[in-house]
Order: structure tokens, then sequence, then C-alpha cells
């Protein structure tokens, strides 16, 4: 089942007492250090400035997530909403573990002792994700967590970094091929307007993964 292709935000939680000692935390709930609040403090500044309002906000169970996304909201003030399925993998016998440890994890696609499988990690994030920009008006933001972002990376066959910036947000906007206008027609009724305003929107960030994705990503 694909992805459905639709505008959403996506940001890693703040600094956590894990990353702080460079240990895998995993499904572990490590809470935020001061600094991954101040980081999602922030990060308030960038949502502020968002040319495209964002209209909820989806975090997984894990406090990580759901904190920040909490602080995030200061200045948003949307409806949120939590997704287990946005939660980080398992890692197994490495939670706990320094990062050189698992690093055939990070850089790979190991799965880990006693873990979570890389395939049933990127099932249940095809699940998550498609289950929060089918349910609720789009853009969303996810808060979630750097395997998310790998996941998302391994789902479309991509070689993507081991470990992503904290706080750091990026934007996923369907990616227009030169096919736009047969993928507009194709498209479902209530994804037609969004692509035409993003086909004719001026982008403001030079910075892209073009087609990597079936979004294009900015950061």
């Amino acid at each position: 089942m694909p992805i459905p292709v639709k505008h959403f935000y996506m940001i890693r939680h703040g600094e956590t007492i894990a990353n702080s000692q460079q240990i895998m935390a995993g499904s572990l709930d490590s809470p935020l250090t001061d600094k991954g609040r101040e980081q999602a403090k922030s990060a308030q500044k960038v949502l502020k400035q968002l040319t495209k309002k964002p209209k909820a906000i989806i975090h997984s169970h894990l406090s990580r997530a759901r904190d920040t996304a909490y602080i995030l909201n200061e200045v948003l003030d949307l409806p949120v909403f939590e997704n287990p399925d946005l939660a980080e993998i398992d890692a197994g016998k490495w939670e706990g573990k320094p990062y050189d440890v698992c690093r055939a994890m990070l850089t790979g696609w190991e799965t880990p002792p006693e873990g979570e499988s890389f395939e049933h990690f990127c099932n249940r994030l095809i699940s998550g994700k498609t289950y929060s920009l089918s349910n609720y008006e789009t853009p969303v933001v996810i808060v979630s967590h750097g395997g998310v972002f790998r996941g998302l990376g391994k789902i479309y066959g991509l070689n993507v970094p081991g470990i992503f910036k904290n706080c750091h947000l990026y934007e996923f906007t369907p990616a227009l091929s030169s096919n736009s206008e047969n993928e507009a027609n194709e498209a479902k009724e209530d994804e037609k307007e969004e692509i035409k305003e993003l086909k004719n929107q001026k982008r403001h960030n030079e910075k892209t993964y073009k087609h990597i994705f079936p979004w294009e990503v900015w950061s």
C-alpha cells in the first residue's frame, strides 16, 4: 500500500538523555534534556514563518516526541494526535548500548538482535503515515524519530544518513515531474487542488533532494 503523496512536514524530537550520551534509545522512553527543550523552542520560530500553515500535529507515543510536539504547538495551537506506528524502531538488545555497538543498524539495515526487523518497521511506518495523511487535513506536522526518517528512505530504496539532526524541520511536497498534468488528472479528487497549488507555488529554498521520494524534500 503506497503512502499518500500529500504535503506534510516532519521533524525529529529534541535532544534526549540517550542522545546526549550517544546511546541507542529505540523503544526506550528517554526524556528530553534541557537542551532538547530549547531546540524545540527554537524550532517554533521556523514554524511561525511557514507560508503553508500546518493543520494538525501527530506524534509517536514516546515522551520525547510527545513533549516536543506540545512545545512546538505553543505557537501553533493545533489539534494534536498520537500514533504509536510512528515510533522509533525497537532496537532489541542494542537499546541502551553506545552507537558504536549498533553501527550496523545506523549505517545499514541489519536487524538488531531480538529487535524489530526493518521489514516490520517499514510496514508499520507505511501504516502510520498513511493514516496520518489520510485522516487529517494536510499539511500535518509529524513529530517522530531519526529512525523514522531512515525508514522512509528505505521504503523508497534510498541511501539516507544514519543520524538526523534534532528538531530540524523538513518539508515534503509532492514531486511534480514533467508529467504533472497527467498526475493531477489521475489524482484523487481531494488531492487535485493541492497538486495544482504546489505546482504554481514559487519555492523559497534552493536546497532540495528532487525526485528521490514521490516528494521533493526541503529543509
